[in-house]
């Protein structure tokens, strides 16, 4: 079974007293965590490691690194070896998080260097990828990611699950009080493993853990682990304070919903008229992973579609810009099929928009059907479709609920 990871990084903090004092008060409460379906790792400063691996030595707790050489030794000064670390009990190293990246300058080669040397030395790289805020303004949010993840393990050939770990960090989210929320995340997440596929086999992407950071807290925990792609978290100043990194750590998991596992069930009537065309766009997209709008959406995309969110409201969904109207579209974009998600009250103003669009088809959901608006697309020689399908897809959602 693949267990959830809670991994603090204490980053550049904590003497060798502090690091006592914090141990004194953390493992007097560790009963308090169900170990069955976690694990649970602390990065702290290199001078205090030796001290940690005794502090833990017969308890469930894991010891990680916040970095380490490709090299086994040599002329590396300031260097720490992976096998210095496993010698002293290290099991999991982080590497490539953004203040290694922002700060000091290393590169995606370096970077991929340091997960070879590590995963080769028999230890667990975590593969710390992540936008700027001004990527994530830019709309490279999923760009960025992809180029970090395929750059940091391309040298990595044939793994096993549980050997490799991705921890996904908005930058903009580190040390700011300001985290991604648990459907941002979740988005990015699930690109992560759909992105895995392309390196490794669908077995063991399914088995890799993603971890999400960037500002978690006891306050934020219960609803990121929610979600069906975080597979637990990786804590920076929370991890420093025993008592609030130990909330995080015994949160009880209960996952609300699980995205399709096989997007082959979505039924076939999905496709039955955007599989004429290329362009698509939904109005009414819901950032909500559990709404038909968005599986929707994400199964088009995978499909290769090229298609355009609008909603008001949001202003990104599954990496892709959402437009505040139909009219804010770019000119450059001509709809083939105009997607309505919305109420039947809602629907003729978005079809009187939809119609200067000059789409070759409007598909409405059955049931929230709008008559004036289907005559008024009809007119203007647009085929208007009303499909079952949609409802069809809510309910195929709602199996995947744990309650």
């Amino acid at each position: 079974m693949k267990k959830y990871l809670f991994a603090g990084n204490w980053k550049m903090h904590k003497t060798q007293k502090e690091t006592q004092q914090f141990f004194n008060e953390f493992l007097s409460k560790i009963s308090e965590i169900d170990f069955s379906d976690r694990e649970i790792m602390i990065a702290p400063p290199f001078t205090v490691l030796p001290i940690v691996q005794k502090l833990t030595e017969g308890t469930p707790i894991k010891l990680g690194a916040q970095n380490a050489c490709w090299a086994k030794e040599g002329p590396f000064t300031g260097e720490i070896s992976p096998i210095m670390l496993k010698e002293l009990g290290v099991e999991y190293v982080i590497l490539g998080h953004s203040e290694r990246r922002h700060l000091f300058g290393e590169t995606d080669e370096i970077i991929s260097k340091r997960v070879e040397g590590v995963y080769k030395c028999g230890l667990i790289p975590i593969l710390c990828v992540g936008e700027t805020l001004e990527e994530r303004k830019n709309y490279k949010t999923l760009e960025v990611v992809g180029k970090q993840l395929f750059e940091g393990l391309k040298k990595l050939e044939k793994i096993e699950a549980k050997s490799i770990v991705i921890a996904y960090e908005p930058v903009w989210a580190i040390g700011t009080g300001i985290n991604a929320t648990p459907e941002e995340a979740e988005q990015v997440h699930l690109f992560i493993r759909e992105k895995l596929k392309d390196i490794f086999s669908k077995e063991i992407v399914e088995n890799i853990r993603i971890l999400y950071g960037g500002s978690v807290s006891p306050f934020n925990i219960k609803d990121l682990m929610k979600k069906p792609n975080i597979d637990g978290v990786l804590v920076g100043g929370a991890s420093l304070d025993p008592y609030k990194f130990l909330e995080i750590c015994k949160i009880r998991v209960k996952k609300e919903i699980c995205m399709l596992p096989d997007y082959s069930a979505i039924p076939f009537e999905i496709l039955e008229i955007p599989q004429k065309y290329k362009n698509i766009v939904i109005v009414g997209a819901s950032p909500k992973s559990e709404r038909p709008s968005y599986i929707v959406m994400e199964y088009l995309l995978k499909q290769g579609f090229k298609v355009v969110p609008v909603n008001p409201a949001v202003k990104e969904i599954l990496g892709q810009k959402v437009y505040p109207s139909l009219l804010e579209i770019p000119s450059d974009f001509s709809p083939e099929v105009i997607v309505i998600f919305r109420r039947s009250d809602q629907v003729l103003p978005i079809v009187e928009a939809a119609i200067k669009l000059k789409p070759k088809v409007i598909w409405m959901q059955e049931g929230i059907v709008n008559e004036q608006a289907k005559e008024l697309a009809e007119k203007e020689n647009i085929k208007v479709v009303m499909n079952k399908c949609f409802k069809k897809i809510h309910l195929m959602s709602q199996k995947y609920l744990f309650k």
